[in-house]
């Protein structure tokens, strides 16, 4: 009985050892700044202005929020930059006491960093329907510098 007894203690002791290193090994991927391994999330706000720059690692996140009202038909489009992607442009209305109509929101923008260097997010606040002058300015600009 004393056998068994240091055989389940011996071999509940392997497994802590064994868990124990695995954890160790999944806690040391993480980079030594403490920075999760998909990198960080940067946010800018709709007070930020045109003109804005934002620097970044590669892999980082940055999130860009503008105002927007889709009841009006207008509707931000963006073209990329050459150090990002577009990950996902959404529009998010904002809280409104029933039955109220015309309340405008959000347009929340992610970015993810690719690469180092400098580009820039340019945000056009058109109606699609319309047609565009030949060279319209950016309403607006930001630059993203990759690290």
């Amino acid at each position: 009985m004393t056998l068994r007894m240091t055989v389940r203690v011996a071999g509940s002791v392997a497994a802590l050892t064994v868990a124990l290193a695995a954890a160790g090994l999944v806690a040391g991927c993480g980079g030594s700044s403490g920075t999760p391994a998909g990198g960080k999330t940067i946010e800018v706000t709709p007070a930020a202005q045109t003109g804005t720059t934002v620097e970044a690692a590669v892999g980082d996140t940055v999130v860009v929020s503008l105002e927007a009202n889709a009841t009006t038909g207008y509707e931000w489009q963006f073209t990329p930059g050459d150090t990002f992607t577009i990950e996902t442009s959404e529009y998010v209305p904002s809280p409104a006491p029933s039955n109220m109509v015309g309340v405008g929101g959000t347009q929340v923008v992610t970015l993810k960093v690719t690469k180092a260097g400098s580009s820039d997010l340019l945000g056009f606040y058109v109606r699609p329907w319309e047609t565009p002058s030949p060279s319209p300015a950016p309403d607006f600009q930001m630059t993203v510098v990759g690290k």
